[in-house]
């Protein structure tokens, strides 16, 4: 409770940090107000149980002011007080939603419900989008050979170096298995491809440690997709630009950067950026 009432008095709400949510805390908002009206309701049913009972409300608190107001006070404090931490938890059940379970990574649900709402900036402002697919090369192997609690400790480990890698307003979702996806508004496909391959090469550098005898060293492939045409173009669109690049980056060996210029031309072949 007193953890409780430090978050709704800060606002400070003990969740992973991102700040490409919104905190507008729309519930918590529409729950304040529904029981602060429930709340006068009550007091309005307690003046007319006096009337009913022949009692005359205005001689009471004339007789006890402090006594109601007391009463008043306290009951509509209380029924508000409740009704924000009912709207809070709503709140974040509804981020929970938008996650996934095992990385805190956010989900494809978010990811499309975000690109959709880019799409119409995309528009107004004539900014580029971009994408970038990343998988994890060889990870069923790794599966195989120590396991898939060893498996899922990679992925968080991996998820951890994307979200680092995040700037403000990039999404950075799980989509499912070994797939992330980085979606990049306001971003050029050079800046797209140049941010890749820092990760890639940052991922293909680090060694996870599973104990003091075992290490994994384990490589990404990427593909990179963008667009400034958002009439002839849509998300699914970008997305299966970016999906044909990472198919190529496979084909071609692995553990690199594939990039197309456009969503609509074939992809092309590895990326080379110096940094």
């Amino acid at each position: 409770m007193i953890t409780y009432i430090s978050e709704l008095i800060t606002g400070d709400y003990q969740r992973a940090e991102d700040h490409s949510i919104p905190e507008n805390h729309l519930n918590r908002n529409k729950r304040i107000v529904q029981f602060f009206l429930f709340a006068m309701v009550i007091d309005l049913m307690l003046i007319m149980a006096e009337f009913a009972a022949g009692i005359s409300p205005l001689e009471d608190i004339n007789r006890h002011p402090w006594l109601y107001a007391y009463i008043f006070l306290v009951t509509v404090a209380a029924f508000t007080f409740f009704g924000a931490m009912v709207g809070s938890r709503e709140d974040q059940l509804e981020k929970l939603a938008l996650r996934d379970p095992l990385t805190g990574l956010f989900n494809s649900r978010y990811l499309w419900t975000r690109m959709d709402e880019e799409w119409a900036t995309g528009k107004r402002e004539k900014s580029d989008s971009s994408l970038i697919l990343f998988d994890l090369d060889f990870f069923k192997r790794v599966n195989d050979r120590y396991g898939h609690l060893v498996g899922d400790e990679l992925l968080k480990h991996v998820g951890k170096i994307l979200k680092h890698a995040a700037r403000r307003g990039d999404v950075v979702a799980r989509i499912g298995g070994e797939e992330f996806v980085f979606f990049l508004p306001n971003t050029s496909a050079t800046a797209a491809a140049a941010m890749a391959e820092r990760i890639r090469d940052t991922i293909s550098r680090e060694a996870f440690i599973i104990d003091r005898k075992h290490r994994i060293s384990i490589t990404i492939s990427a593909g990179v997709a963008s667009t400034n045409d958002y009439n002839s173009t849509i998300p699914r669109t970008l997305y299966a630009a970016a999906d044909k690049a990472l198919y190529l980056a496979k084909k071609n060996g692995r553990n690199q950067v594939v990039t197309s210029m456009d969503p609509n031309k074939e992809v092309h072949g590895k990326v080379e950026i110096r940094v």
